[in-house]
């Protein structure tokens, strides 16, 4: 391997000496404009994902109450269920559990339920508690 890469190194020094920068320099123009035009490409993509998040940032106030209009259907079939799963209001004749039947829902929907649950009685006030407990860290 040292024999042929000295072999080569020599030959390749030997037509950097022949044709110099005649031939070599249109080579490494067209390179650089290659790569000039990639991270031109790169860099207006990136700010074009940040205008887009920015906007995106000034619009969802907007959605907060649609947003939580999702989660409701959720919301109430989980309440139905644990509201007929005991037995309320003793002293008024007491509520048999069970006797509303709530239908359950099929496996899939389950999953989907338990993931909008989760987001808006656990991750949501977990993020909240979060960015709270790093503004304190920040003003000390």
């Amino acid at each position: 391997m040292g024999f042929l890469g000295t072999i080569f190194g020599w030959l390749g020094s030997g037509l950097v000496a022949a044709f110099g920068n005649s031939v070599l320099q249109p080579i490494l123009k067209t390179i650089q404009n290659g790569q000039d035009a990639n991270r031109s490409v790169a860099e207006n993509t990136i700010q074009a994902e940040i205008q887009a998040n920015n906007a995106k940032a000034l619009i969802a106030p907007s959605f907060k109450g649609l947003i939580y209009l999702t989660a409701l259907p959720a919301i109430a079939h989980w309440a139905a269920v644990v509201a007929d799963s005991m037995p309320w209001l003793p002293y008024f004749g007491a509520h048999v559990v069970g006797s509303w039947r709530v239908g359950a829902l099929p496996p899939d929907y389950v999953t989907i339920e338990t993931i909008i649950l989760t987001a808006f009685f656990v991750s949501s006030p977990l993020t909240t508690l979060a960015k709270a407990g790093a503004a304190a860290m920040l003003k000390r």
